[in-house]
């Protein structure tokens, strides 16, 4: 397992995918803190709460990690499942001796902690530049830490466990990246939609998309609750995992 671990991190740092992904996600996360501060009611309804201020800065900014990170997380799973398959080096695992058990939580691991980096790396960006326009005092870092924990691991459940699942299925990464822009071009109309105006349809997509339900579930304070949806979240990610698992091992690697 570690001999696994080490190639399948040697993999990911040597991707050009991930450096690339890891330095936009810094830039979104400034660039949102930066622009709300400069155009706080663009475009916004008086009661959508969307005007970042000192009291809101750290639920509104780093909420939006889950509209856009979970799709950068998969296509990670994506690529980098697409080279295994392509140039067979789950097959030559296989030969090796190396268990699917193995291989399966192998990728898991590296891909949950690409999801990871990139959280941090926009969080850290973001709250950096909230710090640079308000200061430092005032800020309830506890209930933040919390929040944003409970998000990363939704993050993680959603965005590499299932694509991981899907990846598998289709021998690669091709057609999930497919399937996750096309779930992304609604569940960013949905989650927008939102703010915009009430509507019944928008209410049942809301709880159709997972994004969606993750976005409604962090923004602006830390929901009542939270330990239970932690638990439901390990709990799902245990679960798929497992799904996951037995799927991987009735494959077909040629």
């Amino acid at each position: 397992m570690t001999k696994l671990l080490n190639a399948q991190f040697h993999e990911l740092f040597k991707s050009k995918y991930f450096y690339i992904t890891s330095i936009v996600c810094v830039i979104i996360g400034a660039g949102l803190t930066t622009a709300m501060y400069l155009f706080p009611s663009y475009n916004q309804p008086e009661n959508s709460r969307m005007i970042l201020t000192k009291d809101n800065i750290l639920g509104v900014v780093p909420s939006f990690a889950t509209m856009f990170l979970p799709f950068a997380a998969a296509a990670t799973v994506a690529v980098l499942l697409d080279s295994q398959y392509n140039h067979g080096t789950i097959r030559n695992m296989i030969c090796c001796g190396h268990t699917r058990t193995a291989i399966f939580f192998s990728n898991l691991i590296t891909m949950s902690a690409a999801a990871a980096i990139y959280f941090v790396l926009y969080q850290v960006s973001a709250i950096f530049m909230a710090i640079c326009v308000f200061g430092f005092e005032g800020y309830d870092l506890k209930a933040t830490l919390v929040s944003l924990s409970a998000m990363l691991i939704m993050q993680i459940f959603e965005s590499t466990v299932i694509s991981l699942i899907l990846g598998n299925l289709m021998r690669g990464g091709k057609l999930t990246i497919v399937i996750l822009v096309v779930q992304y071009v609604l569940n960013m109309s949905v989650v927008l939609g939102m703010y915009k105006y009430e509507s019944k349809i928008a209410e049942i997509a809301e709880k159709i998309f997972p994004q969606s339900c993750i976005f409604y579930f962090s923004c602006f304070a830390v929901p009542e609750g939270i330990w239970k949806n932690f638990a439901v979240s390990a709990g799902l990610i245990a679960i798929m995992s497992l799904i996951g698992l037995h799927q991987f091992k009735k494959c077909d690697i040629k």
